[in-house]
Formats: C-alpha cells, sequence, structure tokens
C-alpha cells in the first residue's frame, strides 16, 4: 500500500512518526514543497532526503509552481530537485505535471513544464526510468 503524502515546509517533522510507524511505502507530492527561502538545510527537507536514502520512499518532482518564489523556469526549485534526485535515487523519483493546475496563480501550460522536467533531469535513460519504469514498477501498471 502507497501513502501519498503532500505536506509544505518543515510540516514533515510533525507526521514523520506516524508515517514511520504506518509500514506503507510513503511517496511524497510537489517535492515536499520546501521553503526555497530556506535553503536545503531546512529540517522537514532533510527529513525528507533521509527518508529518500531508506529505500521505502519515493518523491514526485512536481508542483513547482506551488513552492517555488520564481515564475516559470523556476530557478529556485533546481536545487531542491538535485538534492531529491540524489538521496532518492532514479529508480525512485517520478514525475507529475500536476495537471489540471487547480488554483494556480498563473498560467500554467503542460508543454514548458515537460521541456523543463527534459532540463532537470538530462540523461535520457534516467528519464525514461522516471517517466514510465518506475510509475509501472512502483504501482504495479
Amino acid at each position: 500500500m502507497w501513502l501519498q503524502v503532500q505536506v509544505a515546509g518543515d510540516m514533515l517533522l510533525d507526521v514523520l512518526p506516524l508515517l514511520q510507524s504506518s509500514g506503507a511505502k510513503l511517496l511524497f507530492d510537489h517535492c515536499n514543497r520546501p521553503d526555497t527561502a530556506k535553503g536545503l538545510e531546512q529540517p522537514g527537507f532533510q527529513a525528507l532526503l533521509k527518508l529518500g536514502r531508506n529505500g521505502r520512499s519515493a518523491v514526485k518532482l512536481s508542483g513547482y509552481a506551488k513552492f517555488s518564489t520564481e515564475t516559470h523556469p523556476f530557478a529556485d526549485v533546481r536545487p531542491f530537485v538535485d538534492a531529491l534526485f540524489d538521496a532518492f535515487g532514479t529508480d525512485n523519483c517520478i514525475w507529475g505535471s500536476d495537471w489540471p493546475f487547480l488554483r494556480a496563480q498563473s498560467r500554467v501550460d503542460y508543454g514548458p513544464l515537460f521541456s523543463l522536467f527534459e532540463d532537470l533531469i538530462q540523461r535520457p535513460d534516467d528519464q525514461n526510468r522516471i517517466l514510465w519504469d518506475n510509475p509501472k514498477r512502483l504501482f504495479n501498471f
């Protein structure tokens, strides 16, 4: 069973004991919505990276508009995506477009988001695993 979690900033710390004791595999949505102004060392993000290294969790590389303080191409999210990719590894990352972009502050288009994914994850083999192989394997498609 998978438990999909969407929290923001350091909120992960409040629910972490419950999540860890649940026994469920954990999928963190929207890169865990870190506070980009607080950098990579913020406690909630560090806790997520630690979960990524344990192999029982996966992360959805999505929702940049929900936590970036910049407009597309959301340059301030790159260090977070890189850190997540390093911690979770190629096999425990998936991508999501966030379509239909509910409550977006401005227009969000699928095409530019996909192009941004290709820029963030540049190796075609990694792209294929994140887009196709991992969802198929993780969710038994």
